[in-house]
């Protein structure tokens, strides 16, 4: 089965940062909406126009992503930048350009990761991962969807979560574990039923399809196949009906009906020429080589056939695959080495935290030395307090008795006094009375007394009247 094939019908919605399934009308209001606006603006409206895979060319796209690039770098703007090396590195595979795709896939990652932008970061690595698939480095494309599928369940987005589902199930199934595939796409189906995501139902029915076309089961191929283009030409998506179309005609050529495959074929070349998808333009040309094969058209088999050899080789040279290579070996070389100086950087922090650590250590011990030094002494101090008041309180205690003993004799020697006191007391009394009963006594003599000496004066007086 052609490696193209699963590579097409899932690469489509998962290969891009920013799927957008624009109509011409977008278009034209995406363009308009550019004349006047500010370049902040600029910069969202171009990566819409560099993401509008179904309606856009490759060289359109290329144009419009690296005008994006150049006001990002203006701007510092360092996400939309990312964004607009996604678009570069899709467009460039659409052209066949592998190794300039791988390069600018490998640019996005790398700024992806200094801003921790984990949704840009799985993206990513789904184109990564989708350009080693496209060269058959599966074992390299299963570890970046693997990386995916992690990342997708830390955010919780389920659309995301079933389109890596998908991206694992197409490994899978190229590695011929088809239970496994199955099993992945089961789960993928279911989560885009619950969430109504018709054109990823339609890419399941796709992939089913592929891996029943592998297990021989013919009847179920079809069925798949037609139901995956019932729902694209209702969303009437182009670049999708191109790929189911072209499944549909490979099923009929598989088949031996050459002429119901013709049909298909056709609208798939020309879809393919109209979208410039370079890829499946050349993947055609086996389709046409083998239906002229089956037509017995030998000449014009062998023409294909030339054709698509000399397009295969000048796509999938050994040389190109081994630049890719080189180009991712390059790439987590670089990531290694600036992991390890990031670790180096972090060691040093390290070291430096610790050694402040242990300074911070040595001060704290410091202190708490100098607060138990000082403790220590105050104990002393307190100790020595305590001994000096103990001995004062013990002096204060017998100055107390003493004063106690004192006082007691005081008194005692204060009621002798007062007994004294009385004792003198009384006496005075007596002695008072008896001086006052003198004074009386003295008082009235003397009063005599004169009375004696008047009536002396008086008879003095007669007397020498007399004479």
């Amino acid at each position: 089965m052609n490696i193209k094939k699963v590579f097409f019908v899932s690469m489509i919605f998962f290969l891009c940062v920013s799927i957008l399934s624009a109509s011409s009308i977008k278009i034209d209001t995406l363009k308009n909406r550019l004349k006047n606006a500010t370049d902040k603006e600029k910069i969202e409206i171009l990566n819409e126009l560099a993401g509008a895979y179904w309606e856009l060319t490759p060289n359109d796209r290329i144009t419009f992503a690296k005008q994006a690039i150049g006001l990002s770098e203006k701007l510092h703007n360092k996400k939309s930048k990312a964004e607009a090396y996604n678009h570069l590195g899709v467009a460039y595979n659409n052209l066949d350009e592998s190794q300039k795709s791988m390069d600018y896939f490998l640019k996005a990652l790398n700024i992806m990761e200094q801003i921790n932008d984990r949704d840009g970061i799985a993206q990513s690595y789904i184109n990564i991962g989708m350009a080693n698939f496209y060269l058959n480095n599966f074992d390299e494309a299963l570890k970046y969807f693997q990386n995916v599928l992690k990342i997708r369940k830390e955010i919780g987005d389920k659309k995301d979560i079933s389109m890596a589902l998908n991206l694992i199930g197409n490994v899978m199934a190229k590695t011929a574990k088809y239970d496994e595939a199955l099993s992945y796409y089961s789960k993928a189906l279911k989560i885009r039923e619950e969430i109504n995501y018709k054109m990823g139902i339609s890419q399941i029915y796709n992939n089913i399809a592929n891996v029943y076309f592998e297990l021989g089961e013919m009847k179920k191929v079809l069925e798949y196949r037609l139901k995956s283009l019932q729902i694209v030409r209702e969303l009437d998506n182009k670049w999708e009906i191109a790929l189911t179309t072209y499944n549909i005609a490979e099923y009929y050529l598989e088949n031996n009906e050459p002429d119901k495959a013709y049909p298909y074929l056709f609208e798939s070349q020309e879809l393919a020429e109209k979208l410039n998808n370079k890829g499946l333009i050349r993947d055609i040309l086996r389709f046409l080589s083998w239906y002229y094969e089956l037509k017995k058209d030998f000449p014009k088999a062998l023409k294909y056939s030339k054709d698509y050899a000399r397009l295969t080789k000048k796509q999938f040279s050994e040389q190109l695959s081994e630049k890719i290579a080189e180009m991712q070996i390059k790439y987590e070389t670089e990531k290694k080495e600036k992991e390890n100086q990031a670790y180096k950087l972090k060691l040093e922090k390290i070291k430096a935290a610790r050694l402040r650590l242990y300074l911070s250590l040595v001060i704290a011990l410091l202190i708490v030395f100098i607060i138990y030094y000082r403790y220590l002494i105050k104990k002393k101090h307190t100790l020595l307090l305590e001994d000096l008041v103990a001995k004062r309180t013990q002096e204060l205690q017998q100055k107390i008795k003493q004063l106690k003993k004192v006082e007691r004799k005081l008194k005692q020697h204060q009621d002798h006094l007062e007994e004294l006191v009385k004792e003198r007391t009384k006496e005075l009394e007596e002695k008072n009375k008896e001086l006052k009963r003198f004074n009386k006594l003295f008082v009235g003599r003397e009063f005599r007394i004169k009375e004696l000496k008047d009536k002396v004066k008086e008879l003095e007086k007669e007397l020498g009247r007399k004479k």
